[in-house]
């Protein structure tokens, strides 16, 4: 048995990094100096310089509240430890060890509320600076973002996606991770999808690229290529679009929501703007953490690349477009 002298103290990693948050970029990727000055005077760009004041306040309140709460923990563990070596459960005991868990309960509901807080204006000032980088794209001088700062802009936009958190026994939403999207499903504009296109040489390719209008009357997508290199805009019926997760699923707590091993799937291809088929070879563990997969490629002995992650963002279903074409 383990003594009570023996008993570690409960220990919780520090959130706060440096105070406060430091100021961001208006774009999730670099602009001339000229165009960052102009947009820095917007009035989205000042409001979000507000959202990360705001949430180095969230992120501080709930340092506190987590601080707060150890001592009560360690005042369980103490208990439990005393119960334990005395082999002895008193009612007394009970009653006390019955509100200290009690109370630790609420301290880590107001945690759970205060990092839900936190989250919700992370999502918003993902959401601005998207909108800004959709101002600064639609423009009179349209600046080409270089391939190194696209990428970059790729990876902030999955390790910012929202990650999807329920109530006990809620199940996850469509386009929630693996979670498909309803039959009737419309992506909106400036949204990120996978497009079957049809390239010069007559292949057709799935690219990532953003919804710039649908008309409903005749069930077509008119999308921008990602990668402003091809600076290509493609009207395609909806059966040739399939959207992107809106939210990461939790591995911890949805493990249902996500591809399990041995999946086929469609997956982005690091570093390019194009999708291929792939096999999932290992799940993520963490909401943080990515999905390694084996894509398919001749080139191999055994028909696939080595191992490569790729973030639950650019990982979608098989779709079947081959009767209609």
């Amino acid at each position: 048995m383990r003594g009570r002298d023996s008993s570690p103290s409960f220990r919780r990693e520090q959130l706060l990094r440096s105070e406060p948050l430091p100021p961001i970029n208006v774009t999730p990727y670099p602009l001339s100096t000229s165009t960052e000055m102009a947009m820095a005077m917007s009035s989205e760009a000042q409001a979000l310089q507000e959202r990360v004041k705001v949430l180095s306040d969230i992120v501080r309140e709930l340092q506190k509240a987590r601080d707060d709460n150890i001592p009560h923990m360690n005042n369980i563990n103490a208990l439990s430890d005393k119960i334990v070596n005395e082999e002895k459960l008193t009612a007394s005991s009970r009653n006390k060890l019955k509100m200290m868990y009690e109370r630790c309960v609420t301290d880590t509901e107001k945690e759970v509320q205060l990092m839900k807080k936190a989250l919700n204006t992370v999502y918003q000032i993902r959401n601005i600076r998207h909108d800004l980088r959709i101002q600064a794209k639609n423009s009179g001088n349209k600046e080409t973002i270089r391939r190194g700062a696209l990428m970059k802009m790729l990876l902030n936009c999955a390790q910012t996606l929202p990650l999807w958190i329920g109530n006990f026994g809620e199940k996850p939403p469509p386009l929630c991770g693996a979670i498909a999207p309803e039959q009737n499903y419309v992506a909106k504009v400036n949204d990120m999808v996978a497009c079957l296109v049809r390239g010069s040489e007559g292949e057709d390719n799935w690219i990532l690229a953003e919804v710039v209008s649908y008309n409903p009357a005749t069930n077509k997508y008119e999308v921008d290529d990602i990668d402003e290199e091809q600076k290509e805009r493609h009207t395609l019926s909806r059966r040739r679009v399939y959207p992107l997760p809106l939210m990461r699923a939790n591995p911890e707590v949805n493990p249902e929501a996500l591809y399990p091993k041995g999946s086929i799937v469609m997956a982005l291809y690091p570093q390019t703007t194009c999708f291929y088929k792939a096999v999932i070879n290992r799940l993520p563990t963490l909401a943080t953490e990515e999905y390694e997969v084996l894509f398919e490629d001749p080139t191999y002995a055994d028909g696939y690349s080595p191992p490569l992650m790729v973030a639950q963002r650019y990982v979608i279903q098989i779709k079947d477009v081959s009767k209609k074409k």
